[in-house]
């Protein structure tokens, strides 16, 4: 049968009501009703439900089905999802709704302790299922894949239950499995410190001790780790106060508090945490850096560890870096028609120097290696020297420098100058020795993108010119700056009117009769009235007449004031802009604006 058949006689008798987005069980009431009630929906070809949908159109599944790389053992909604075809939400509602399942919202759910406490948290997480709910024979499991009929076979094996499916996503049920199993966790742990403190005078004791210690302490670091990239969170802070420790996960830039752990706990975290970077464990005076990797989901994601000694005990930062870069376009960030186009330009010369500025935090690198996946190509040779190297890239030549055996920027640059580069990418301009040999290899021939620690676009001239910079190399290499800033998108789900304080209308030059709106916080945004983050920047395009007041005594006013007679969009002016268009808030606008 070809595909043009299947297609064709899956969609012949659905009616248009039948399409696959579900009523969503949030709680353990609504799943039991559902339970109870005979079963309306007949199961539907997932053939059907993709193409009247609108899920997809039927081009797009005749050549999904016709696609040599699809395993033909494998659901073909796990392919789509594969592809960026659908999301999980809609996997999920689509093999609910072909399989006539319930569809339920974990981060909702009042998931049961007791069912949960049935099946083994290693079980769970190798297949990707939860139990939410049991009464008497009955087990209700969350899974993401309700085609693996093996997995029914075991779970009914190892609960002696009768099971019955419902379907979340993969998300939901990882992130449940990181939370539920978590508490058990402690708990183990906890009970295992106590037979510790109990033998702590017997050094045969403590030695067994410690190996029993090993296995619940990674399990629970594991969780905390795996909860954050489940959040997308940037950075994970473990702070110790006098009688718990408070674990606050960063998200979209807003530190975010999760939960209390035991005070008890905080020694052999802190313990494992330097184990796991590579730290001096009987060192707790001093701060230490380490960095480890995990691999999640077939991603693998780079920990950067930082520990510091407080009076309430070793307070801990870790930062979390994906380290597979998802190809963006410029667009995809927030940069707008015009300006894309515009970087777009400069990007197209083959020498000069494209810098990116602003403060730790404000997206420069996934600017970067935005910009240089719009040049990447076989034809051109790039190089980049970072520290550390934050994503890696097929085909690119990455280089992590060294401090401690002096392996710095300036000497790798020193470096990559032989090594016949087209374009190379600096990820950090920190001192004149670097700042120098970035211009001169702009004077010679190649493309520098690179990033600096300045406020706007017109004082990274300035503070070239304060390193040492001459006057002449800047205005003959520089191509243009870009300074940026992330901002917090609303929620474009739960949009309210936001009260704006007079005094923020007349900083950022608002009216008092505009209209401004916030995000005050749905199930998208899980209540924070804040869903990821907006680029807010201004672009200094270097013109000729621009290039006439790089001298030794130019000041940064007059050159932001000539740059926006010429067309340059002020950062502030654009945040307000944003505000306007209901992307951020005003209050966001003003956090972000500059001076």
């Amino acid at each position: 049968m070809t595909a043009n058949t299947i297609i064709d006689s899956a969609t012949k008798n659905l009616s248009s009501d039948e399409l696959p987005y579900l009523d969503i069980i949030k709680d353990s009431q609504s799943l039991h009703q559902h339970y109870q009630k005979i079963r309306l929906q007949t199961p539907l070809s997932m053939y059907s439900l993709l193409v009247e949908s609108g899920l997809i159109r039927a081009e797009q599944l005749q050549e999904t089905l016709n696609d040599a790389n699809r395993p033909q053992n494998q659901h073909i909604g796990f392919f789509l999802r594969k592809k960026n075809l659908i999301s999980d939400e809609d996997l999920g509602h689509l093999l609910a709704r072909s399989f006539s399942l319930p569809f339920v919202h974990l981060r909702d759910f009042d998931i049961a302790i007791d069912a949960v406490q049935l099946i083994p948290v290693s079980f769970a997480r190798k297949n990707t299922l939860i139990p939410i709910m049991q009464e008497e024979a009955h087990l209700v499991v969350a899974v993401a894949d309700p085609t693996n009929n093996q997995i029914l076979e075991n779970l009914q094996f190892i609960t002696g239950k009768r099971i019955e499916l419902a379907v979340a996503t993969q998300e939901d049920i990882l992130l449940a499995i990181a939370t539920y199993y978590s508490q058990q966790e402690m708990d183990s742990a906890l009970k295992t410190i106590e037979v510790l403190q109990q033998n702590d005078n017997n050094q045969k004791d403590a030695a067994v001790n410690e190996r029993l210690l090993e296995r619940p302490v990674v399990q629970l670091v594991q969780n905390l780790i795996t909860e954050a990239v489940i959040n997308r969170a940037s950075d994970i802070h473990i702070r110790p106060h006098q009688n718990s420790v408070e674990l606050f996960f960063r998200i979209d830039g807003m530190l975010v508090h999760q939960r209390s752990i035991n005070k008890q706990l905080l020694p052999t975290i802190i313990t494992r945490l330097k184990i796991l970077g590579g730290m001096d464990i009987s060192e707790r005076r001093l701060p230490q850096d380490g960095r480890s990797r995990i691999r999640y989901a077939n991603k693998e994601i780079d920990l950067r560890l930082s520990v510091m000694p407080g009076i309430y005990g070793e307070d801990v930062v870790i930062r979390l870096l994906d380290t597979q870069f998802a190809m963006k376009h410029l667009e995809d960030l927030g940069y707008e028609g015009d300006d894309a186009e515009r970087i777009r330009h400069l990007l197209s010369r083959n020498n000069g120097m494209f810098l990116i500025t602003g403060p730790t935090g404000s997206g420069k690198s996934t600017t970067l290696y935005t910009v240089i996946e719009q040049i990447h190509d076989e034809t051109i040779n790039i190089i980049t020297v970072e520290d550390p190297v934050e994503y890696h890239m097929d085909g690119i030549t990455q280089i992590q420098i060294n401090p401690q055996t002096n392996y710095t920027f300036a000497r790798a640059l020193k470096h990559i100058l032989r090594h016949d580069p087209d374009v190379i990418m600096i990820g950090e301009i920190r001192d004149e020795e670097t700042a120098k040999i970035a211009v001169e290899s702009a004077l010679t021939g190649h493309l520098v993108l690179s990033t600096l620690h300045t406020n706007s676009a017109a004082t990274t001239i300035t503070r070239f010119l304060e390193i040492g910079i001459e006057p002449y190399m800047l205005s003959s290499t520089l191509l243009g700056v870009l300074a940026q800033r992330l901002a917090r998108s609303n929620c474009q789900k739960c949009l309210v009117e936001e009260s704006v304080d007079p005094s923020i209308r007349k900083v950022m030059g608002a009216t008092t009769d505009e209209i401004f709106y916030k995000g005050v916080g749905c199930d998208a945004c899980k209540q924070r009235g804040v869903k990821g983050r907006h680029a807010v920047y201004e672009l200094l395009v270097m013109s000729p007449t621009i290039k006439a007041m790089v001298t030794p005594h130019a000041e940064a006013i007059d050159i932001q004031k000539l740059a926006i007679e010429e067309g340059m969009t002020p950062l502030t002016e654009h945040a307000l802009h944003l505000a306007r268009k209901k992307v951020i808030s005003l209050a966001e606008a003003y956090r972000v604006r500059l001076d």
